[in-house]
């Protein structure tokens, strides 16, 4: 028989709401507002930062060509 007075766990129920309320919050401060723009527009250079770094990474890893040429292919890739 299953006890009625056993009090059900609903931590990761709260946590969930908790981080989706955080993560609207976040999307809607970097979509609705004129300093949220900027700040996108600073992750979208850092992201390609950050890819470019990575693919020049695994070029140089797995074969012979220099870091300068693959940092141009990188280069021309994402732009």
């Amino acid at each position: 028989m299953k006890n009625p007075f056993k009090k059900k766990n609903n931590t990761a129920i709260i946590a969930t709401i908790a981080v989706a309320s955080i993560a609207a919050g976040a999307v809607a401060y970097l979509f609705l507002t004129e300093s949220g723009s900027n700040v996108r527009s600073g992750l979208k250079k850092k992201i390609k930062s950050i890819a470019k770094d990575a693919a020049v990474d695994a070029i140089n890893k797995h074969t012979r060509i220099p870091r300068k040429v693959a940092r141009a292919a990188a280069e021309h890739v994402a732009n």
